[in-house]
């Protein structure tokens, strides 16, 4: 057979093998055209199950939310029990102390760098009116504060007040009232308990250091003679009630400034009472009651303290100051001279929370030369909320009284409005009452002799 005799068959393969392949185009044509034709359908649908997905998502996160919301106001009404003293204990009290802890350690080594940079003296680089101590003991604190603060904090726990973070709100003081002048009730009771405290007896006439080991502590000064200062240290609460102090013939005692007082790294209420400090001691330069104690509240009542002698050059003979920071004090019935500097309560290097002076005065003391100072009052311009009410400062004979207070007439932004011997400050926000010029019409509210060895409490308002 031929070649040719198979064409036929071959093109019949051909055509079979075209229609074939037809057929598929024409499958495939109409698949596309029903799939465009639902597309529309299939992506509304797909829109309708993610809508519900992310709704159910946002559902999910609007229950989540609140949860969080009230996890945060529970952790703030904890913080506020604790500033308010709550003995309770809260859910998240061992979170809280260790922050409380953290803020201490902080606070502390903040306070260590900025003794290093300044130092006390005016002659070492201190601005003019501060109060930066630089003595080895104080240096001493900073430092054990900055590697202890957690660990105190977390020991303390509910108990120990939380130090106020500078510029937040601080709760009011607690009530007192407003005293009877000498020989009536005083504004504030020592802690509650106190009379069950342990006793510590100082019969030194040199210094002791009272160590409270974080506890509570009841302080005993002989009341038939005189001691030498005395330091409170890393307390929970303190009472000293009635004893005198005689203030040493030197500038340091210990490797530190002298103070007849001094109050360190105490987290509860140190309560002072009837107490007299006496300085005009030749050679001696003292502050009378130094605290640096940024967690406590202090109370300073019925004290006299005399005669402190120092210098812009050396100590600077404060009646009081918190230089170290204290979360409160409270002073009723002060009476105090200083040849130097009075009622020194500006924030140099610590925080203060809040300040009451009830029946206060200060006077120069006349102890030959003066190595400048003059200042009886030294305040903050805006700082923190201080009540003033029935202070008087007697300044130096050849100094004007407006220049015996800080922040004076001519002070930017707060200066004092001085009119009738009496300074008010109406642009310091933060400031209420007055400072009357001179001594109180009926002499000293602290007098000479009602205080000290023997001393008698007259009770609580």
């Amino acid at each position: 057979m031929s070649r040719h005799s198979h064409r036929p068959s071959l093109l019949a393969s051909a055509a079979s093998r075209a229609v074939r392949s037809s057929g598929f185009l024409v499958r495939l044509v109409v698949g596309v055209v029903v799939l465009i034709c639902l597309l529309p359908l299939l992506l509304s649908d797909s829109g309708a199950l993610l809508g519900g997905a992310v709704r159910d998502a946002a559902g999910h996160g609007a229950v989540r939310a609140p949860q969080a919301a009230t996890a945060d106001e529970d952790d703030d009404e904890d913080e506020d029990d604790d500033e308010d003293d709550d003995e309770e204990a809260a859910p998240a009290a061992g979170a809280q102390a260790a922050r409380a802890g953290a803020r201490a350690g902080a606070r502390a080594s903040a306070l260590a760098d900025a003794q290093a940079r300044t130092g006390k003296g005016g002659g070492r680089g201190a601005p003019a009116g501060s109060d930066a101590a630089s003595a080895p003991e104080s240096a001493a604190d900073a430092a054990s504060g900055a590697a202890t603060g957690a660990a105190e904090g977390a020991a303390a726990g509910a108990a120990a007040p939380v130090p106020p973070t500078p510029g937040a709100a601080v709760p009011p003081p607690a009530p007192g009232g407003k005293g009877a002048g000498p020989g009536g009730p005083l504004s504030w009771a020592p802690p509650a308990g106190w009379a069950s405290y342990a006793i510590k007896r100082v019969t030194s006439t040199s210094f002791t250091q009272i160590d409270g080991g974080g506890r509570d502590v009841r302080i005993e000064l002989p009341r038939d003679r005189a001691v030498g200062p005395i330091a409170i240290r890393n307390c929970r609460n303190a009472v000293v009630i009635g004893g005198q102090i005689d203030i040493l013939p030197t500038s340091q005692v210990n490797g530190a400034d002298q103070r007849g007082i001094y109050i360190s790294k105490c987290t509860g209420t140190v309560h002072v009472e009837g107490v007299y400090i006496k300085g005009g001691v030749a050679g001696s330069e003292s502050d009378g009651i130094a605290v640096n104690a940024p967690q406590a509240t202090v109370q300073v009542q019925n004290v006299r303290v005399e005669n402190m002698r120092g210098g812009k050059s050396g100590n600077h003979a404060d009646v009081f100051q918190p230089w170290g920071g204290v979360r409160e004090f409270r002073i009723d019935r002060l009476t105090g001279s200083t040849n130097y500097q009075g009622l020194h309560i500006g924030r140099g290097l610590g925080d203060i929370g809040r300040g009451t002076i009830r029946n206060a005065n200060i006077a120069s003391a006349d102890l030959g030369t003066v190595d400048k100072g003059g200042h009886f009052i030294w305040m903050d311009c805006n700082g923190y909320p201080l009540a003033l009410d029935n202070v008087y400062v007697a300044g130096r004979a050849d100094r004007e009284f407006g220049r015996s207070i800080w922040p004076t007439a001519g002070a930017s932004g707060c200066g004092a409005k001085i009119s009738g011997g009496l300074a008010t400050w109406p642009g310091n926000r933060s400031v209420t009452g007055s400072v009357r010029e001179g001594r109180p019409a009926a002499g000293d509210f602290v007098p000479a002799g009602s205080v000290g060895l023997g001393y008698t409490s007259p009770g609580y308002a």
